[in-house]
């Protein structure tokens, strides 16, 4: 048991460690960006916020399973507790609703200027800014009463019934309704995000129709960064998605199987915490325009 406390302990540590290293060194290449061209992109201000919750979702979720298995004991309390898990809710949501944003705001982007959605596209980029602080403001606020309901470990305090073990601290069964908020908001931001993706698909699949017949040499020099801008924050969607599916799949597991280990826990953390420690290099490595800041800095 010792030995497997170790080994979790020392694959979360790595996990954190990529994670927390790759979104820094994008903030600092768009940093470095930024100075360089003294000017931003529109949609840039949502990627540097979901960079931000990346870190804060790995810290939050991916530290306490570290020092709960190498410490091997309860060390947060019940103030830590509430501490860590409010953080941890801000930053989930925070990052299902800049995801959704992100993917929105592309699709806006992509669509031709005769469409409604083209039309609109000026006027959308314009808030993309204060939809950012809404959506801190919001997720900050729709998470108030989430601390209310996570103690210590139910192996401290054994009068917890029913709830989520998370090992390090307990969750307990929270009011239906507050547990509806939070699955309708997950629903809308997911749906968006999904929509949002098939319409870039559908007019990815136009524009290689169109182009098909066109020789490249009479494209514009903008179409290609464009596409490839698409195909990366599809690419982004896809790996949030699948790892969000499997996540949930795996907490509503652990919350209504009779008989379940702390596996399920482990296993669900570490899917969730793939997507805020992949999605910076992916995005360092298709941005051709912070790759190249990044090579001039090497």
């Amino acid at each position: 048991m010792y030995l497997y406390n170790i080994v979790v302990g020392i694959i979360f540590s790595s996990q954190i460690g990529v994670g927390v290293f790759g979104n820094s060194l994008f903030l600092c290449c768009f940093g470095l960006t930024l100075f360089r061209s003294n000017r931003s992109r529109p949609m840039e201000p949502i990627v540097v916020q979901l960079m931000l919750t990346n870190t804060i979702v790995l810290l939050s979720q991916g530290c306490p399973l570290v020092l709960f298995h190498l410490q091997k004991g309860y060390f947060l309390g019940n103030a830590g507790c509430k501490m860590v898990f409010y953080l941890h809710r801000v930053g989930r949501g925070h990052s299902i609703c800049t995801t959704c944003l992100l993917s929105v705001f592309q699709a806006a982007t992509i669509s031709p200027s005769h469409s409604r959605l083209g039309k609109l596209k000026v006027r959308i980029l314009k808030f993309i800014r204060p939809l950012c602080l809404l959506c801190w403001t919001f997720n900050m606020i729709i998470e108030m009463n989430a601390p209310m309901y996570i103690t210590e470990s139910r192996s401290v305090n054994s009068s917890h019934q029913g709830g989520l073990d998370l090992l390090y601290c307990h969750r307990e069964r929270a009011p239906k309704e507050l547990t509806i908020l939070h699955s309708l908001r997950d629903i809308f931001f997911v749906g968006c995000m999904v929509f949002a993706s098939g319409y870039m698909v559908f007019s990815l699949y136009r524009h290689h129709q169109r182009v098909h017949h066109i020789h490249s040499s009479c494209l514009s020099p903008r179409t290609f960064p464009e596409v490839k801008a698409t195909q990366t924050i599809l690419l982004l969607v896809s790996i949030f998605f699948t790892a969000y599916c499997i996540s949930c799949g795996l907490t509503l597991y652990k919350v209504y199987a009779i008989s379940s280990g702390t596996c399920v826990v482990i296993v669900a953390t570490f899917i969730a915490l793939c997507f805020p420690t992949i999605s910076p290099f992916l995005l360092i490595h298709r941005v051709t325009q912070t790759s190249k800041s990044c090579c001039t800095c090497w």
